[in-house]
């Protein structure tokens, strides 16, 4: 190693070492503790192996929150990358409308940039029994009693994905807005004297060029989602009767109301590998895309 490198090392060590302490040793611990039964009541701890594993796959309470979580991914990131696109679309406006579209960033990027507990607090109060909507909807004519949103379980996952829908895509939209003025206008150009209309522009021409953006953004999403937290505790706690549950929740009421340290460490590796797949997926086809 020359002195360059030893120097290069020695400016970087520091961010290893906060990484380290950070990151690495507590996911090592968390695989650690997974083999053990660590109840806090019972001040003891043994060494168990797998069993806490095989207790998971048991626990039908394990089955439903996978499931919700599966309803809550899907849903939040097929729209929040097709909105995103849509409105991305929308506001790549050239011409007359070039200065209402800036405008419109402006005011559709709000909602990021509100945290997950500002916009929580904002969305309990509209969606109170006694709050805004219900007060509008029984003034029209359209509602004939106080919903409780949040504590009917037909209503409760349908209101946090629309949340999660509303409070993210802005964040979505101007990343697929960044890749779409990337497109070269010669290509479009190309395309009309060839005949080719809005959609076969779309498929043809701009889909190719924004792919990459769009795979990134899914990926991260499920990602994020799988491990979405703040909205679901702040809202509805994983309520009514455990139909919002998330992964994430059940991993948090397990270590902190139920004190089974152990088990959930084996839970939280459980959806770090879940999570892991989408990661794999993307670097496979990814890998394709570059090819």
């Amino acid at each position: 190693m020359n002195v360059s490198s030893k120097k290069g090392v020695l400016f970087i060590s520091p961010m290893l070492v906060f990484l380290l302490l950070t990151t690495f040793l507590p996911i090592i611990y968390v695989i650690f503790e997974g083999f053990f039964r660590n109840f806090l009541p019972e001040k003891s701890v043994s060494f168990v192996l797998f069993k806490n594993y095989m207790q998971i796959f048991k626990d039908k309470e394990f089955l439903k929150s996978l499931y919700n979580t599966g309803v809550y991914v899907f849903f939040s990131v097929f729209f929040h990358v097709a909105f995103g696109l849509f409105m991305a679309m929308f506001l790549d406006k050239k011409g007359p409308l070039a200065g209402l579209a800036k405008i419109m960033r402006g005011i559709f990027i709000t909602p990021w940039l509100l945290s997950w507990a500002v916009a929580a607090s904002v969305w309990l109060l509209i969606l109170n029994p006694a709050g805004v909507l219900n007060g509008f909807g029984m003034s029209l004519g359209l509602l004939h009693r106080q919903i409780p949103w949040f504590g009917e379980k037909k209503y409760a996952m349908a209101w946090i994905i629309f949340i999660t829908i509303w409070k993210a895509f802005p964040f979505y939209m101007m990343f697929i807005y960044a890749s779409l003025i990337t497109v070269p206008q010669e290509l479009y150009e190309s395309a009309s004297i060839d005949g080719a209309n809005y959609i076969k522009k779309f498929y043809y021409v701009t889909l190719p060029h924004i792919l990459p953006t769009l795979l990134t953004l899914t990926i991260l999403d499920i990602v994020w989602s799988i491990r979405q937290f703040d909205i679901i505790f702040l809202t509805t706690g994983g309520g009514p009767v455990n139909s919002t549950e998330t992964l994430s929740l059940y991993v948090y009421f397990t270590a902190f109301e139920k004190f089974r340290f152990g088990l959930a460490s084996a839970q939280g590796v459980i959806i770090f590998l879940i999570s892991s797949i989408p990661a794999f997926i993307y670097i496979k086809l990814y890998g394709k895309t570059e090819i």
